[in-house]
């Protein structure tokens, strides 16, 4: 009779469940004049941060280095564009 060692380990009890990311959104209005920050919005999100045109390498820098990164980028007036960033902020189980 023959014995047979295996080192075969159980999947089911080495698999690890990971939490869905709850994610955070930022919206940057850009803007090529400082007069324009105070403007009027067409549409009013909740969270929104109003940069400069000169300082926009500087801002996407920091929000990369933060973890934010960059989803899209879109229009809604003649004056401005945005940039939409979002970053994971916690796991949930």
């Amino acid at each position: 009779m023959r014995i047979f060692q295996t080192n075969e380990v159980n999947v089911t009890e080495n698999k690890k469940h990971y939490g869905t990311p709850e994610w955070g959104h930022k919206i940057l209005r850009v803007v090529s004049d400082e007069h324009l920050i105070g403007s009027a919005l067409p549409v009013q999100p909740k969270n929104i941060n109003h940069i400069k045109m000169d300082d926009l390498e500087y801002e996407h820098e920091s929000l990369n280095f933060e973890g934010w990164r960059y989803q899209l980028g879109f229009a809604l007036d003649d004056d401005s564009f945005y940039l939409f960033y979002k970053k994971p902020i916690n796991l949930t189980k």
